[in-house]
């Protein structure tokens, strides 16, 4: 819900221009981060090798540097890259569920709507 709520509340200034953008980076960071663990368990799951368990920090890494290093336009595009990427990468495992994939295709495409949403609001007011 936070990805659809604060996009609109932005435009509609409910919150603020700063803690909206600020607000969305945070509860994007978090969530790739909760998708780095599915595949974590994943890996711990289907006994995969220690490599495929690294990988699986990729996504709470660069959710990490997202948050605290990156300005915020830069921030957005590369979250969003990462929720591409991770999809991708998602759908090359053929252990994850029919249903997960479906449900990961609606989820992923709002999440990179309302991103492109936010980068428009950040380039628009620039």
């Amino acid at each position: 819900m936070p990805f659809i709520m604060l996009p609109f509340l932005m435009l509609w200034e409910t919150v603020s221009y700063f803690e909206g953008i600020s607000f969305f980076i945070q509860y994007s960071a978090i969530i790739l981060s909760f998708l780095g663990g599915v595949l974590w368990f994943d890996g711990i799951h289907n006994n995969r090798t220690p490599l495929f368990l690294y990988l699986s920090m990729i996504p709470l890494l660069t959710a990490w540097l997202g948050v605290i290093w990156l300005p915020p336009l830069l921030s957005l595009i590369i979250l969003a890259a990462a929720f591409i990427v991770l999809i991708v990468y998602e759908f090359t495992l053929s252990s994850l569920a029919i249903w997960y994939r479906s449900l990961r295709i609606r989820l992923t495409a709002i999440t990179i709507g309302c991103h492109l949403m936010i980068i428009w609001l950040i380039c628009s007011t620039n």
